[in-house]
């Protein structure tokens, strides 16, 4: 099996689904701290903090403001469910 060269992040809340993007890397805020993650990261479920949330796609780096929930990594996926997600735009 050939190591995947993207990861399908998604980014949902309660309300609603923020993001489905194929991207290059994710760090995340883990409860025991910043989980980074690659194509082909080893699967794990773990805990999130109130934290950044960063996402790579090629040069372009995007921020989301995250609050609590899990995250599900698998090698060719990366699955977030927060309690809050917000774009920094999105912040008041």
């Amino acid at each position: 099996m050939a190591i995947p060269t993207k990861l399908l992040l998604e980014i949902v809340t309660p309300d609603r689904s923020i993001v489905r993007e194929e991207v290059d890397e994710v760090v995340v805020p883990g409860a025991d701290g910043e989980l980074g993650v690659l194509p082909g990261h080893t699967p794990l479920l773990a805990t999130l903090k109130v934290g950044e949330l960063w996402y790579r796609q090629g040069t372009t780096k995007h921020t989301l403001a995250v609050a609590f929930g899990f995250v599900e990594v698998l090698p060719e996926r990366v699955t977030v469910l927060a309690s809050v997600a917000e774009r920094p735009e999105d912040i008041d």
